[in-house]
């Protein structure tokens, strides 16, 4: 899937997770505006320079995601499991988070 031109795909409840290997799903440089995507398993999926402009993420499973340099201009991250995800350098300009718990109190130590 890297650098795929999925702008607008219908994938709602979708698993991007190998089951045998554990391996996430590459996007690397995919083109993802405005694509649906709630409720789907994106652990360990790479994501990194992926534009998202608009995507619906609704209670998605990014769990060690791979977000780096991504687009998320827009984009509905409502319900997301982000822990562990790598969001160093994103655009999230515009988008929706709803955070169980303050982001200073996330990691355990």
């Amino acid at each position: 899937m890297c650098r795929a031109i999925l702008e607008k795909a219908v994938m709602k409840r979708c698993n991007f997770e190998d089951p045998i290997t554990g391996k996430g799903a590459d996007f690397g440089g995919a083109n993802l505006n405005k694509a649906q995507l709630e409720d789907s398993i994106l652990v360990k999926a790479n994501l990194r320079v992926a534009t998202l402009h608009g995507a619906n993420l609704t209670n998605c499973n990014l769990r060690g995601a791979i977000l780096a340099g991504a687009d998320l201009k827009d984009c509905n991250l409502t319900g997301c499991n982000l822990q562990d995800a790598n969001l160093r350098g994103a655009n999230i300009l515009g988008a929706k988070f709803d955070l169980a718990s303050p982001v200073h109190m996330s990691n355990s130590i």
